[in-house]
């Protein structure tokens, strides 16, 4: 697997939808677009094959400048078209591209770390990387290290933000050492509204001279992810909120609508019939499940009040990734 590396916008990329990407543009593949200020903006999308909004906010913003120069550098990264090609995160036997940034013996891995050595060759001003939901979230950005600048540049996108160090592997924590770097959730996939709000972000970005150094950090309202809730891949798990359910876990119907709200103390999340199918993982990989949750009469149920992001209803993710993250207020004193 060898990187192609593309100076100019390829002819028919702006007219291929996401489907037909790979047949014609087989990736991951780069573009190294000139502009008016020469400090590039890194933009990844379709890391993921199916969280399309960046690919068709890439084209929007595009389009905008066919017939005129972009205000800087762009350095774009268009990841998994095979399984895009699929409409699947990734294909069976392949890596999450979202997870190989950190090294790696497979193909991909390799490839990524071609990707790295070639942006180290440059003064980058920003690291935009898009992603999208599978469940119900609002707007909001991440951040993997917390300075004013990477702030900014994520409160431009969304008043929502979210500070973690795990996963380790992913894009924005292998650009966040060179230079103010960004992971956007960017709603369900596809969405017009989400496609527009992150065209418009990728264009407030192209045409910033400086980040705010002086942002207000010790006001800001950030999340902190410090577990996840992971599921077995062999349980069978639905929504119904049925305490006779025949599957190992019968969630409460509404429970991805409770993504960036407070779910307090004592609050039902489901119903079990093995409780060995279900662990809630720290920062460090450690099992903290008994300090987050109680079982007791077939209930989930949770033992502290908590803010839960990306809960999902989507079986396969919460199978291949986890059910949700769990996140507490972070501030700086």
């Amino acid at each position: 697997m060898s990187l192609k590396i593309y100076d100019s916008v390829p002819d028919n990329f702006l007219e291929t939808d996401v489907l037909g990407l790979h047949e014609k543009f087989p990736g991951p593949f780069l573009m190294h677009l000139k502009g008016e200020k020469s400090k590039p903006l890194f933009l990844s999308v379709l890391l993921h094959g199916n969280e399309t909004t960046g690919f068709l906010s890439l084209k929007k913003v595009l389009s905008n400048y066919a017939d005129k120069i972009l205000p800087r550098d762009v350095i774009v990264l268009v990841g998994n078209t095979k399984a895009a090609a699929h409409g699947l995160r990734h294909l069976e036997g392949q890596p999450d591209y979202n997870r190989i940034w950190a090294g790696g013996e497979s193909e991909e891995a390799k490839l990524i770390s071609q990707v790295l050595e070639y942006v180290k060759g440059f003064e980058l001003f920003a690291n935009i990387d898009v992603h999208n939901n599978t469940g119900k979230n609002p707007y909001y950005g991440c951040v993997n290290v917390f300075k004013e600048e990477y702030l900014d540049l994520a409160k431009r996108f969304s008043p929502k933000t979210v500070y973690f160090t795990e996963p380790s592997e992913v894009e924005s924590m292998a650009f966040a050492p060179l230079c103010p770097s960004v992971t956007i959730e960017a709603g369900l996939p596809g969405k017009e509204e989400g496609v527009l709000k992150v065209a418009q972000f990728i264009e407030e970005v192209l045409n910033l001279d400086s980040f705010n150094h002086n942002f207000d950090i010790k006001n800001a309202e950030v999340f902190q992810t410090y577990g996840r809730i992971k599921i077995h891949k062999d349980a069978t798990v639905d929504f119904k909120n049925d305490n006779d359910s025949k599957a190992d876990f019968s969630f409460v119907e509404d429970l991805e609508l409770k993504n960036f709200e407070s779910i307090s103390e004592g609050t039902l999340l489901g119903f079990y019939r093995d409780r060995g199918l279900i662990k809630v993982l720290d920062n460090d990989g450690e099992a903290v499940t008994d300090d987050l949750l109680e079982f007791r009469e077939g209930k989930i149920i949770t033992k502290k009040e908590f803010v839960p992001a990306m809960f999902t209803q989507d079986v396969y993710i919460i199978k291949e990734d986890c059910l949700g993250y769990v996140m507490k207020s972070f501030s700086v004193t």
